[in-house]
């Protein structure tokens, strides 16, 4: 090798002087062709020359080659396996929604209570709650006062997981009891059927009434006890929360219910519980606050009356007055009454066994 100088012209030294470092230059160029180009990844020892070309080609080009684990060094450590992804826990939500009404002819809003594990158990069904706020509200004030925590607190405990929904009971005329006006201009009650209906076709519900349950609170809880007791064949218990039984009651809005007596019986929960057959085929959940006399004797005298008639019910005094407080006392109460009578159910009802 040089640059064109004969090597008898170099004198004896300099030929030692060069030849221990014209051997450590090829040396170092049999080492490059041995190692074959580094890629900044470790490579298997018993890859060749020519294997390494061939994988630089692949890693140009396309995914690496897979080296020959047969002839690998048995105490070269292997890839620990991919964690598999983390499981998102499963929570409860509540949503917002719009549906036409064919009673009201318009586009209605409520909202809607889903379960934790609605999202994820695509095959299961659920019962229903319908739960009515009072004069003045919308289908947002059970959401405001904590509806999500207290389901959950409750499913928790072991209450049966259900859906909740929220309806509007508010109309273009003001507070509606709840109740189909009285010259038809607004038939409020109806829309809820409307809306029941609606979420049956939507939602994942067990469409029964055995599962389906509708309460309320203050005038939410006169129209409930209206709902049920005019609709036996959708609701199996009705909850009301410090309502009035009446509707000449003084709390009553008596431009939704007229002057007409019979309008009047027909949409009392104090006359038909004694005047409709069915009515003992529903079981009732009654409350009033402590600090509410008025709407409490109200509550009081419903529970009387269906003493009387030996239907089942449940009648209790709660913390409160006429408030948030108060009417969630008496939910926690409804629910642990529908947990008792969801506890026959046999683990979770599939939608395939409705």
């Amino acid at each position: 090798m040089g640059v064109g100088v004969p090597v008898r012209a170099l004198r004896a030294s300099a030929v030692k002087r060069a030849l221990p470092a014209a051997l450590a230059g090829l040396l170092a160029i049999g080492l490059v062709v041995a190692r074959g180009p580094v890629f900044g990844h470790a490579r298997n020892p018993a890859v060749t020359a020519a294997g390494a070309s061939a994988e630089a080609r692949d890693r140009t080009f396309g995914p690496p080659s897979q080296p020959d684990l047969s002839t690998a060094d048995a105490t070269t450590p292997s890839a620990a396996p991919l964690a598999a992804p983390a499981t998102q826990p499963a929570v409860s939500r509540i949503v917002a929604g719009t549906f036409y009404s064919q009673a009201m002819l318009m586009q209605r809003p409520f909202e809607i209570y889903l379960p934790p594990s609605y999202e994820q158990a695509a095959d299961r069904a659920y019962p229903v709650l319908y739960l009515l706020h009072g004069d003045g509200g919308r289908a947002s004030d059970w959401a405001a006062f904590g509806l999500q925590a207290t389901m959950d607190k409750a499913i928790a405990a072991g209450t049966s997981e259900m859906i909740v929904v929220m309806p509007d009971g508010s109309g273009r005329s003001g507070d509606t009891d709840w109740a189909n006006r009285w010259d038809g201009t607004e038939l409020v009650e109806d829309h809820v059927i409307d809306l029941v209906n609606f979420v049956d076709q939507n939602y994942r519900t067990m469409p029964d009434r055995s599962t389906r349950f509708v309460g309320g609170a203050s005038s939410g809880g006169f129209g409930a006890l209206n709902l049920a007791l005019h609709h036996q064949e959708l609701f199996s218990t009705a909850m009301s929360f410090s309502g009035f039984i009446a509707a000449n009651d003084p709390e009553a809005d008596s431009g939704v219910f007229g002057e007409d007596p019979g309008f009047i019986e027909r949409n009392s929960p104090a006359s038909l519980v004694s005047s409709q057959a069915g009515a003992r085929d529903i079981y009732y959940v009654l409350s009033g606050g402590q600090n509410d006399a008025y709407f409490q004797h109200r509550m009081a005298e419903l529970s009387a009356e269906l003493d009387r008639l030996g239907i089942a019910h449940e009648f209790h005094v709660v913390p409160g007055g006429h408030d948030m407080m108060a009417w969630n006392a008496g939910l926690d109460l409804g629910l642990a009454h529908v947990a008792a009578q969801l506890g026959d159910l046999s683990g979770p009802p599939s939608r395939t066994s409705e």
